[in-house]
């Protein structure tokens, strides 16, 4: 007869335990930001404060996705409903816009040729738009803030040039 391996045991108690925990960790969507993780007595607390309302978004190990807590709430997920395929949390999606717009506003510094800064500008205002109204949490705000400003920079800089451009030329010709 085989000997019963009590350390193995132990550890698959401790990957138990590890897991009910996960499954009390909630994450919250303020602001156009993630933020958590909180615990149950935490998450009640924010609702009682009035942190999270019925339009938050919300989420937690074992469901399907971003929720908002009033369909949550509804729904019985405050008790810990296991899905084992899930992941143990969604990473916020980056705005697609705020990258074009850091994009454009360096290779538009950089060449100085196109106006690519112009777009850079428009981009990273839009980006931002995008990321304060997004419901779901949302990364790329540094992105756009370096976009817009880059694309501010590029679009002087070529002004400057198309001035030097226009003084030395105009500078050429003797007008009588």
């Amino acid at each position: 007869m085989g000997t019963l391996d009590f350390s193995r045991l132990q550890s698959l108690g401790e990957r138990a335990k590890n897991f009910r925990n996960a499954m009390d960790q909630w994450y919250y969507g303020e602001s156009g930001h993630q933020q958590g993780p909180v615990d149950d007595a935490g998450f009640a607390e924010l609702v009682a404060e009035g942190r999270i309302d019925a339009k938050t978004l919300v989420w937690r190990q074992g469901m399907p996705g971003w929720l908002p807590y009033a369909q949550v709430a509804a729904g019985g997920w405050m008790m810990a409903q296991a899905q084992p395929l899930t992941p143990a949390m969604m990473p916020p999606s980056t705005s697609g816009l705020a990258i074009v717009s850091l994009v454009l506003g360096v290779i538009g510094f950089v060449t100085c040729i196109l106006p690519l800064g112009i777009g850079a500008v428009i981009c990273g205002h839009l980006a931002l738009n995008e990321i304060s109204k997004s419901q779901v949490p949302m990364m790329g705000r540094g992105m756009a803030l370096a976009g817009l400003i880059s694309g501010y920079l590029a679009s002087l800089l070529l002004l400057v040039t198309i001035g030097f451009f226009i003084f030395g030329f105009a500078s050429t010709f003797h007008f009588p």
